[in-house]
């Protein structure tokens, strides 16, 4: 069924997914985006993740959760990274609505987003604007 966008609130749960950044999903964010970035161990595998792959993760189950419809642009982030985030670890994204608007054709949908590794220790914060079709 589709989200009905008029229909949420500032402070609306919108994301709350759990992810193991295991190598293989570095490996794909790296090829994908040419990021050559991450450490290397001694035996040749990255040993930490790119930083932007950690956000891209979290960015992923706030496109997923909300349905977004095409023709969504994602017009802004302010990311803060708190600490390194190694291969292998499991975090929990979580993303809030903290704004819900409408200006002329397009809806303007703003989401906090949290990060935390399985201990639920702060690995990221920040917040990404999107822009939807007003009669989303």
């Amino acid at each position: 069924m589709p989200i009905d966008y008029t229909a949420l609130a500032p402070g609306d749960a919108i994301s709350d997914e759990t992810y193991r950044l295991d190598e293989t999903t570095v490996a794909r964010y790296v090829a994908a985006v040419g990021d050559g970035s991450a450490p290397i161990s001694g035996d040749g595998r990255p040993d930490l993740a790119p930083p932007m792959a950690v956000a891209a993760l979290s960015l992923r189950g706030v496109i997923v959760d909300l349905q977004v419809p095409a023709g969504t642009l994602h017009a802004g982030q302010e990311l803060e990274f708190l600490r390194a985030v190694h291969v292998g670890e499991t975090l929990n994204c979580r993303a809030t609505l903290s704004q819900n608007s409408v200006r002329g054709e397009r809806r303007f949908i703003v989401v906090q987003v949290s990060v935390e590794d399985g201990q639920g220790g702060a690995v990221m914060r920040g917040k990404s604007t999107l822009v939807v079709p007003a009669q989303s």
